[in-house]
């Protein structure tokens, strides 16, 4: 957000004005206008009308600091966002957990609720009885002041139209694709459809990375979430990218399949089945039922089908002959896929997410080895910083720039 520009209308020129100083106040928690004045090129009295109608508006109010807070000599009042408005709401839904988040407009948490799934394959309406027991528990719990939320953001799986706010792609879910979360989730919370937003989790959370994250800053990102799926986001030019219908970054259908191919009809795409955590999954259980397994069976405690990433993981750091397998010939793959995406966009950074980033500096340390040779220039490479919350926090984020656009419309 900058000044208004000397081109502007003077409507248009108060209205930026107006969303500047809005966003610095964000920004800063609190702010004197004193503090305020050293930040923004306005004149003091220019400054003085354009808070005054903020305070009407109901935007901003002044409070008296705590006392710590105060500096020696005459206290001066400090400026921050009103709530009178509302707050917001985040919900990320996911094939493992949903997790629904309030906050202030300033984007300040309230109140945090998260539920597991517990079933494999979740469908679609025990999901959404979920998001109505995550959403009442932000409504009710401490700091939530009974508030109403102005706006409401929810972060899916899958691919979501902008227009028609349907997901399709989702075949973690049953039944996901076609749901309408605009209105599904506008009804569980009785609030207005206008105000609820719906976006991909992994283009939230890539949002999130690179405004609080790992990413902070930089302004082309790549971000590979590697769970038992795999998805991307994509901050282009310093905006996040959704392409022409929301699909942009559908990693897991780049036509990888190294011979391992998915089941017909399952909807899951030839990358993703071949080396995401379905893949690693496999893989380490078909090694379990294997005399040089035994040691990943070990780790399964004797259970075949409880060997998934994780404990292929272990098997590596405990130095197991079949685990390294499996690693060295699933992280090829992965890399295959991830180098493919750097060749088309060239990123400053490559974040990785997802269950499988938790095998830490270790796989990150093996695929960006492996990426190094496939590709013409290679990108810095990174942890996400969010882990399971990017959806989440990305939601709030996002959250709060649609109700500052509401709240404080340009002409």
């Amino acid at each position: 957000m900058t000044l208004a520009r000397s081109s502007d209308s003077p409507q248009r020129a108060r209205a930026r004005n107006r969303r500047f100083i809005l966003d610095v106040v964000r920004d800063n928690g609190s702010i004197t206008r004193a503090h305020l004045g050293a930040i923004i090129k306005l004149s003091k009295s220019a400054i003085k009308e354009i808070c005054d109608d903020l305070i009407r508006d109901q935007l901003l109010e002044e409070f008296q600091p705590d006392f710590e807070s105060r500096t020696p000599g005459r206290p001066a009042l400090s400026l921050r966002l009103a709530r009178s408005h509302g707050d917001l709401l985040g919900i990320d839904i996911g094939a493992d957990k949903v997790i629904a988040r309030s906050a202030t407009l300033a984007g300040d948490t309230l109140v945090t609720k998260e539920i597991r799934t517990h079933r494999e394959k979740p469908d679609r309406d025990y999901l959404l009885s979920l998001v109505a027991r995550a959403v009442s528990a932000t409504q009710s719990g401490p700091g939530s002041g009974g508030q109403p939320f102005h706006t409401v953001v929810v972060s899916t799986p899958g691919v979501v139209d902008p227009v028609t706010q349907c997901v399709s792609l989702a075949p973690q879910i049953r039944d996901w694709d076609g749901t309408n979360l605009r209105t599904g989730v506008a009804e569980l919370i009785g609030i207005d459809p206008e105000r609820v937003f719906v976006e991909s989790q992994t283009g939230l959370s890539v949002l999130a990375e690179s405004v609080a994250g790992a990413a902070a800053g930089l302004r082309h990102v790549l971000y590979v979430q590697i769970g038992i799926g795999i998805g991307s986001g994509l901050i282009v030019d310093g905006r996040l990218y959704a392409g022409s219908v929301g699909a942009a970054g559908e990693l897991g259908y780049l036509p990888h399949n190294f011979g391992d191919i998915a089941p017909a009809g399952s909807g899951i795409g030839a990358w993703e089945w071949a080396a995401g955590g379905r893949a690693w999954a496999r893989h380490g259980r078909a090694a379990a039922l294997e005399p040089r397994g035994a040691h990943l069976l070990a780790l399964a405690k004797g259970v075949a089908e409880d060997v998934d990433a994780e404990v292929v993981m272990l098997g590596v750091r405990d130095g197991d002959a079949a685990a390294r397998d499996i690693f060295e010939r699933l992280t090829d793959r992965l890399a295959v896929g991830i180098a493919s995406a750097i060749c088309v966009l060239n990123p400053e950074c490559v974040l990785i997410a997802g269950g499988l980033s938790k095998g830490g500096s270790m796989f990150l340390d093996a695929i960006q080895a492996k990426i190094a040779p496939l590709v013409p220039v290679v990108p810095d490479m990174r942890l996400a910083t969010f882990g399971g919350e990017g959806g989440v926090a990305g939601a709030v984020l996002r959250a709060s720039r649609f109700a500052f656009d509401t709240l404080n419309p340009m002409p």
